[in-house]
Formats: structure tokens, C-alpha cells, sequence
């Protein structure tokens, strides 16, 4: 139900929440092009000038939606266990968890927009891609340190095997990764590959 402008105005954290909740539902209806500042605005019982001060449009206020959203539900991308088996099948789990909600639809607008803007593929890699990339290397040295992998330099490639999966199911076949795939991926495909001894 659309909330009622003339409620009293949320502010700060409790307004992005609100914005983030409102977005979400938007996109998940109109998707990402047919989504509406105004139309978000309403959701979130606030006015449009609140968005426009935090965010320029909608696919800049769709990319904070899944960053936040997946820092939220994910705190870390790669959960310390003491196994790296462990901390990649929950890293792979976590996420195509997420992806089984309405995050799938704005992942899929985001991917859709980023070919025709390079600015979400700056902003996505700086927000997500990194940090993601800086975590890892800390999972990868632990496990080094626990002699579950050798020590040597690893090809960047390996990593992005899952992440591809993921995305080629979720974009060609219309379906998330199950749990199973996500296991067979890491037992059969990654550990293997990380196992090896240069």
C-alpha cells in the first residue's frame, strides 16, 4: 500500500531504510527504467527533493539499494570458519540466498543499465568489487597459514569462475544457484584448482 506523503517525514537512517524498502518494491514492479523517483517517494511516505539530496536517479538509488541490502544481510563475503571450504560454500550460499528475493530483479536491471553506463561499473566495482577482492586475500592468506592451500601465487581467474555461474544461470536460464551447485562448484572446481602446487 502507497504511504501517505502527509505522514510525518522520516529523516536520516530511518528515511534510507524507508527509501530502500520503497525502491526495492518499485523496481521489483516497474524494473529499473520504469522505476520512479516519485513513485519511490510516495512508498516511502517522504518527498521527492529527500531522494534527489542522496541520490541522482533511480539506477544510482537501485545500486545503493543491492550494495546496502547485500552488506546487511551479508556482513562479511567470506564468513571466518577456520576451513576455507567452509568460508567459500557460505560466501556462495549467502549470496544466491539473496538472490532468490527481489535483489534478483535489481541485479538484473543493474547488469541490464551498466551496458550503457560506465559510471554504475565504476561505482559497482568500487562498492562491492573491491571490497570483496580485499576480503578474499584475507580468507586466502588464513588458509595458506593453516596449509590447507599451498603458498603461491594464485590465478584471479579461479574466483571468478562462481560468480559466473551465478550470473549465467540467473541471466540465461532465469534461475539462481542452488545450494548443491554451489557445494559441487567449490568441492569439484575451486579447491581443486587451489590445491594444486605450482
Amino acid at each position: 500500500m502507497t504511504a501517505d506523503v502527509s505522514q510525518t517525514r522520516r529523516t536520516g537512517a530511518e528515511l534510507v531504510v524507508a527509501v530502500h524498502a520503497a525502491a526495492l518494491e518499485e523496481i521489483a514492479e516497474y524494473g529499473l527504467r520504469g522505476a520512479s523517483m516519485d513513485r519511490i517517494a510516495k512508498r516511502a511516505g517522504t518527498g521527492k527533493a529527500a531522494l534527489y539530496r542522496r541520490w541522482d536517479n533511480v539506477r544510482a538509488l537501485g545500486l545503493d539499494v543491492f550494495v546496502t541490502t547485500l552488506a546487511d544481510a551479508v556482513p562479511h563475503s567470506y564468513p571466518n570458519t577456520g576451513s576455507l571450504r567452509e568460508d567459500l560454500v557460505g560466501s556462495m550460499r549467502a549470496f544466491t540466498d539473496l538472490l532468490r528475493g527481489p535483489l534478483q530483479i535489481v541485479l538484473r536491471e543493474l547488469i541490464s543499465e551498466s551496458a550503457h553506463d560506465p559510471m554504475l561499473v565504476t561505482e559497482f566495482r568500487v562498492r562491492m568489487g573491491e571490497p570483496m577482492e580485499t576480503e578474499l586475500v584475507t580468507v586466502l592468506q588464513r588458509a595458506m597459514a593453516r596449509g590447507e592451500i599451498p603458498t603461491k601465487q594464485i590465478d584471479p581467474l579461479i574466483f571468478e569462475l562462481p560468480n559466473a555461474l551465478v550470473l549465467h544461470r540467473l541471466l540465461m536460464l532465469g534461475e539462481v544457484v542452488d545450494d548443491d551447485t554451489c557445494v559441487h562448484l567449490v568441492d569439484n572446481v575451486v579447491l581443486p584448482l587451489l590445491q594444486q602446487r605450482a
